[in-house]
C-alpha cells in the first residue's frame, strides 16, 4: 500500500514537472518567436523610414537645384535685359519659362506616422535611432516650407508686374513675353527681386536627414551580424 502510494506521487510529482516544464519550453519558444517577429516587423519598419527619408531629400535636392537655376535665369535676362532681342530665342524662353515654372514641394511622413501608430518605436529600443529620424522628418518639412515659400514669394513678385493696364501688352496670347515684361518698372523689379532671393544653402540642411539614414543603416547592419552569429 505504502508503495503504490509512493509511486502515485512520485507518478504525480513527474506529471507536474513535465507539464510545467512543458509550459515554461512553450512559452520559452512563443517568446523567441515574437523576438524574432519584432525584429522583422522592425527592420521592415526602418526600411520603409530610410526609403522614404531618402526619396524625400531627393525631392528636396532637386527642387533646391531648381531655384538655383531660377536665380542664374534671373542673372541671365538681367545681364541681357537691354538687348534680348539680339539673344538666341530658345535661350530667352528658356530663362523665361524657368521664372514663371510652376513648382511646389511635398514631403511624406507616412512611415513615421505609421511608427507611432504601432508602437516600434518602442520596440527599436534605441532613443537615439528614434530621436534622430523625428529630427529628419523635421528638417525635411522644414526645407520644403523654406521652399515653397520662396517661390510663392517669386511668385507673388510677378502677379504685381501684370495688370489691366500692361496684360494685353505682355501677356497678347496668355503667356508672358519676358522681352515685353522686363520692359516695364516692375516686370525688371520682379526679376531683380527674384535674383537677390536667398539660395536654399541658406536656410535647406539635410545634415539630420543624413545622419538619421547613417544610424538606420548601421542598426540594420548590426541586426544582419548577430542574427549570422547565431
Amino acid at each position: 500500500m505504502k508503495s503504490s502510494t509512493a509511486t502515485f506521487i512520485r507518478d504525480l510529482v513527474i506529471n507536474f514537472v513535465a507539464i510545467f516544464l512543458g509550459i515554461i519550453i512553450t512559452f520559452a519558444v512563443q517568446a523567441r518567436i515574437d523576438r524574432s517577429l519584432d525584429k522583422k516587423e522592425i527592420r521592415s519598419a526602418l526600411e520603409l523610414v530610410r526609403n522614404e527619408l531618402t526619396a524625400n531629400m531627393e525631392d528636396i535636392v532637386t527642387m533646391s537645384d531648381y531655384i538655383r537655376d531660377e536665380r542664374r535665369s534671373a542673372e541671365y535676362l538681367l545681364a541681357h535685359k537691354d538687348n534680348l532681342a539680339k539673344c538666341p530665342a530658345d535661350s530667352v524662353n528658356y530663362h523665361g519659362g524657368v521664372l514663371f515654372a510652376d513648382a511646389e514641394l511635398s514631403v511624406s511622413s507616412d512611415a513615421l506616422e505609421m511608427l507611432k501608430s504601432s508602437s516600434m518605436f518602442q520596440k527599436i529600443g534605441d532613443s537615439r535611432l528614434s530621436m534622430k529620424i523625428v529630427r529628419a522628418y523635421d528638417s525635411c518639412h522644414s526645407a520644403a516650407s523654406n521652399l515653397n515659400n520662396h517661390v510663392a514669394t517669386r511668385n507673388a513678385f510677378f502677379s504685381r508686374s501684370i495688370n489691366e493696364q500692361n496684360v494685353g501688352r505682355i501677356a497678347p496670347d496668355g503667356h508672358v513675353s519676358i522681352k515685353e515684361l522686363i520692359r516695364t518698372s516692375y516686370g525688371l523689379y520682379s526679376i531683380r527681386q527674384t535674383a537677390a532671393l536667398a539660395l536654399p544653402e541658406n536656410y535647406v540642411d539635410l545634415t539630420d536627414v543624413e545622419d538619421a539614414l547613417t544610424a538606420i543603416d548601421q542598426y540594420l547592419q548590426k541586426g544582419r551580424r548577430l542574427e549570422k552569429r547565431r
